[in-house]
C-alpha cells in the first residue's frame, strides 16, 4: 500500500484515504485528521482521511446452519462481512459519490460490499492474494474442526464475487506472473497486471557468526502462524539433533499465539515485534519459510534474500518469486527434508554465504523497490493522462 502511495504522491494528485479499522478504534473526526498527519510526517503522503470501523464479527461457525450464508454470497464469509455492512457500504457510497478520477481499492476487503461505479472512473484493484485459492488451501491446514471440510462449500461464491470485482475493474493488479496465469486459466480474466512487492536496498553484510534460524511474520494471519507452528513442533525436533548449536528464533507480532510460547522448547526464542529488522538478519544464518498455505509472494522472503540471508522454504512459501532453486534459495517440502537442508547450511557457510549472495543479486534486480514504484507511477499516470 505504501508503494502506491508513493506512486500517487509523485503525480500530485488530491488524495481521499478511506480506512476501515478495527471495529471498536476510534473513528471521529479527531482521529481521522492525526492520522492525516502522521501520514504527511512519516510517509510525506498528504491525504484527506476518512475512517470507517469494520463491523463486529461473528463468532466461528459452530453448526451446519451457520455454513449456509457463506454458500451463496460472498459477504457471508465472516471476514468480509465485516467489510460490506450498511455502515461501511455507506462509507463507500459516501466517497464514491464524491467523483473522484480513479478508485484504487487495497485489497477484495475493501471492495467486499456492494457499490456503484463513479461515472467516467478508472477503477483499480490491488490483489496481494487470490482470495479464494489462498482460502482452500487454508481449509486443509490446522487447526482440525469436525465441519471444517464443509467450508469447501464456501468456495464457489468467494470465486464468483472475486471475479465480480475483477470484471468490474479496469485493471487488477497481482504480485507474480504465476498468479496472472492463474486467474486468467481458472477465471478467464485477463485485465491483469503483474506489479510485484519489493525491497528497499540495505548495506551489505557479512554472514552471521551465529548460528540462529529465523522465522518472521505476523501471526494474526493464519499461513505465519500455521507455519510457525509446524516449524516449532515437527522441524525444530530434527533439526536441534542435526546442529545442536543451532537456535530458532521466532519473530513478529503475536508471537506468543505460536506453539510452546508459554513454555519454549530448549533452543527457541520468541522475539515477538522488532523495531530493527537489519539487526535481526544480522543475527541470522539461514531464514526458514515453511509456509503451508496462503498466496501472493512472501515480502519476508524478498526480505532475507535482500540481507543476503540464504533461504530454505517449502514450494507454496516461494510461490511467484522468481529465485532459482539450489543456485538461490532450496526449497523442500517435508519436515525432515526442510531441517536437513537448514543444517546443511549451518554446517557449510561457504555453500552458505554462495545461496545468500545469489539470491542477493537476483532480488535485488528483480525486486528492488524504486524500480517497482516508478512502473506504478507510470501506470498511474497513463491514467491520468
Amino acid at each position: 500500500m505504501r508503494m502506491w502511495l508513493d506512486a500517487i504522491r509523485s503525480m500530485d494528485a488530491e488524495l481521499e484515504l478511506l480506512a476501515f479499522t478495527p471495529s471498536r478504534a476510534d473513528t471521529s473526526p479527531e482521529s481521522a485528521a492525526r492520522t492525516s498527519r502522521v501520514l504527511a510526517a512519516e510517509w510525506g503522503v498528504r491525504a484527506e482521511v476518512t475512517l470507517c470501523p469494520t463491523a463486529l464479527a461473528v463468532s466461528r461457525p459452530r453448526s451446519p446452519e451457520t455454513y449456509l450464508a457463506p454458500i451463496f454470497f460472498m459477504r457471508g464469509h465472516s471476514e468480509f462481512g465485516v467489510f460490506g455492512g450498511p455502515r461501511q457500504e455507506a462509507a463507500l457510497s459516501a466517497a464514491l459519490a464524491r467523483a473522484p478520477d480513479v478508485v484504487f481499492f487495497h485489497t477484495l476487503y475493501g471492495a467486499a460490499g456492494h457499490w456503484k461505479r463513479p461515472a467516467g472512473a478508472k477503477v483499480f484493484l490491488d490483489m496481494p492474494d487470490i482470495e479464494h485459492r489462498r482460502f482452500l488451501r487454508e481449509i486443509t491446514q490446522p487447526p482440525r474442526r469436525a465441519l471444517k471440510p464443509l467450508q469447501r462449500l464456501w468456495v464457489p461464491s468467494l470465486w464468483w464475487g472475486e471475479r465480480s470485482v475483477i470484471t468490474r475493474s479496469d485493471q487488477a493488479f497481482v504480485c507474480s506472473e504465476t498468479d496472472r496465469e492463474y486467474l486468467g486459466r481458472a477465471m478467464g480474466v485477463y485485465n491483469i497486471r503483474v506489479i510485484p512487492n519489493a525491497t528497499a536496498h540495505v548495506p551489505d553484510q557479512a554472514p552471521s557468526a551465529e548460528a540462529n534460524v529465523l522465522f518472521i511474520g505476523t501471526y494474526t494471519y493464519g499461513p505465519n502462524r500455521v507455519a510457525a507452528d509446524y516449524l516449532v513442533r515437527e522441524v525444530w525436533p530434527l533439526l536441534a539433533k542435526l546442529r545442536p548449536e543451532a537456535r530458532l528464533l521466532i519473530a513478529g507480532p503475536r508471537c506468543e499465539d505460536v506453539a510452546g510460547y508459554d513454555a519454549p522448547p530448549a533452543g527457541v526464542d520468541y522475539l515477538g515485534f522488532v523495531p530493527d529488522l537489519d539487526a535481526l538478519y544480522a543475527r541470522t544464518r539461514v531464514f526458514c519459510c515453511p509456509i503451508q498455505s496462503g498466496g501472493g509472494t512472501r515480502v519476508k522472503i524478498l526480505e532475507a534474500a535482500n540481507h543476503g540471508v540464504p533461504i530454505v522454504s517449502t514450494p507454496i512459501g516461494a510461490e511467484g518469486i522468481e529465485l532459482e532453486p539450489e543456485r538461490e534459495i532450496l526449497l523442500r517440502r517435508s519436515a525432515a527434508d526442510i531441517a536437513g537442508a537448514c543444517a546443511e547450511l549451518l554446517a557449510a557457510p561457504v555453500r552458505a554465504h554462495a545461496l545468500g549472495t545469489a539470491g542477493r543479486e537476483r532480488v535485488r534486480a528483480l525486486y528492488g523497490r524504486e524500480a517497482i514504484v516508478e512502473r506504478m507511477r507510470r501506470l498511474l499516470a497513463g491514467v491520468a493522462a
